[in-house]
Formats: structure tokens, C-alpha cells, sequence
């Protein structure tokens, strides 16, 4: 049995790191304190789901954003991984990505215990300009801290 990664027809190399690099974007940005830039990473109809309330339209998503940014006290990482990228069309993906969440509130250390372990079931979809965007992220919690 080859242990060589195959690249799924359909879905070139280039398309595949885009859409990783979208992936890892936003969980940056929400890491980092730019939370409010998380809207330009949908589309203009994206939806996100699982984070609290349904957030769906950009303006939407992009207020949560601004809300997000604006917790100074909160720290957190997002761990990703076991990312799996199936194409729909030339212009059109699914995907899968496990999560490791660990967050803090207020100052000092946080713990190293993650605080969740979920999933994002995502929907991407390419725009005329070739970048890739999130039509929907719906997240799914599937351990929680005890």
C-alpha cells in the first residue's frame, strides 16, 4: 500500500492550499485579536453556525466579528487539524476540519486543558476573482470541559 498523499480529482493543488489558507485565516484572526476581519473571509450570503446565535449575511458575521475583537480580555488558540477538502464543482467545496479550542478570561496563564474539541463542517465557494471564501462554517461541539 503507497503512502503517498493523493490530490482529489478535481481540486488542484493550488485551490486546496487556498482553501487551507482560508481555513487557517480565520482562526488566526480570531486568535490574534482581528476577530473583526473575520467577515471578509465569507460570502457575501455566508452563514456561521454553532458559535452562539446563527450568524448569517456578511454584515452579520462581521458584526460578531467586531463583538469578538472588542473581548481584550480573552485569549484563546484554535488548534486545527484532520482537514479534509472534497470538490463540488470547479467552483465549489466541502469540508471537514477537527478543532482544539483552548481559551482564557482575564489576566495571567490560562489552563492548558482545552476548554472543547468540535468540528467544522464547512461549505467554500470560489468568487470571479479565484479567492476562496466560506459559504458556511457550522461548527459542532463534540467534547466539552468537564
Amino acid at each position: 500500500m503507497s503512502s503517498a498523499v493523493r490530490i482529489v480529482a478535481g481540486l488542484s493543488p493550488q485551490d486546496r492550499l487556498a482553501i487551507e489558507q482560508l481555513i487557517q485565516r480565520h482562526a488566526w484572526l480570531i486568535d490574534h485579536g482581528e476577530a473583526d476581519k473575520v467577515g471578509e473571509l465569507f460570502a457575501e450570503e455566508g452563514a456561521l453556525y454553532g458559535i452562539g446565535p446563527d450568524e448569517v449575511g456578511r454584515k452579520a458575521i462581521a458584526e460578531w466579528g467586531r463583538q469578538r475583537a472588542a473581548m481584550a480580555e480573552r485569549r484563546s488558540r484554535h488548534l486545527q487539524s484532520n482537514i479534509l477538502i472534497e470538490p463540488l464543482a470547479a467552483d465549489a467545496a466541502r469540508g471537514w476540519v477537527a478543532l482544539t479550542l483552548y481559551r482564557h478570561d482575564g489576566p495571567g496563564e490560562g489552563s492548558a486543558t482545552p476548554l472543547l474539541i468540535a468540528e467544522y463542517a464547512d461549505r467554500y465557494v470560489k468568487g470571479p476573482d479565484g479567492t476562496w471564501l466560506f459559504a458556511e462554517r457550522r461548527l459542532t461541539v463534540l467534547f466539552g470541559a468537564a
